[in-house]
């Protein structure tokens, strides 16, 4: 066994809002002046993770993290710490709401409901879709085109079968005649 002892480790650890705009904007003036640089600056300076620094620069500016310091964060692009969507539980009234607008879009377009109420909720395609499958809609895909293919198949028999009793009489007649 080594008797030296493991340096210990800050872990959840919560920072501020504050503290972590300070820690972005000291990255993004130290990025100014040098060119490249100031996360991992940040990262000594503040006795923090790289990674962790990483993570708020990229929440902070929404993904479009600079590549160098000539590139500003601007505050319209600042969402706050914390802001995620990750997790937002529905009411059955708001799916039910989404969905009754997909029928009635698809009624009156065709087609195309669920990405007109992906757009005008602000959801995701597939969470419409799920919702559509979860409540027993039978707007879906595979339902739209099985009603059409069912009325053409039994069309389709309707016609083979007078086709076909035609063609008896016909063969009847011939037989008639060559007899």
């Amino acid at each position: 066994m080594s008797s030296k002892l493991k340096k210990s480790t800050a872990r959840g650890v919560r920072y501020t809002d504050a503290k972590k705009k300070e820690i972005v904007s000291f990255v993004a003036s130290y990025n100014k002046v040098n060119g490249r640089g100031g996360q991992n600056q940040a990262a000594t300076k503040f006795q923090i993770s790289p990674l962790t620094v990483a993570a708020w620069l990229k929440a902070d500016s929404k993904g479009d993290a600079p590549k160098s310091g000539k590139e500003k964060l601007t505050s319209s692009k600042v969402k706050p710490f914390g802001a995620s969507r990750m997790g937002v539980r529905y009411s059955p009234e708001k799916k039910q709401e989404v969905v009754d607008f997909v029928l009635s879009y698809n009624a009156a377009n065709g087609r195309g409901g669920q990405n007109q109420a992906a757009k005008k909720f602000d959801l995701s395609v597939l969470t419409v879709s799920a919702w559509l499958k979860g409540l027993g809609s039978k707007s879906t895909k595979k339902a739209v085109k099985a009603a059409p293919a069912k009325k053409a198949a039994k069309n389709s028999v309707a016609k083979n079968s007078t086709s076909i009793n035609d063609l008896e009489a016909l063969k009847a007649a011939i037989r008639a005649l060559v007899n």
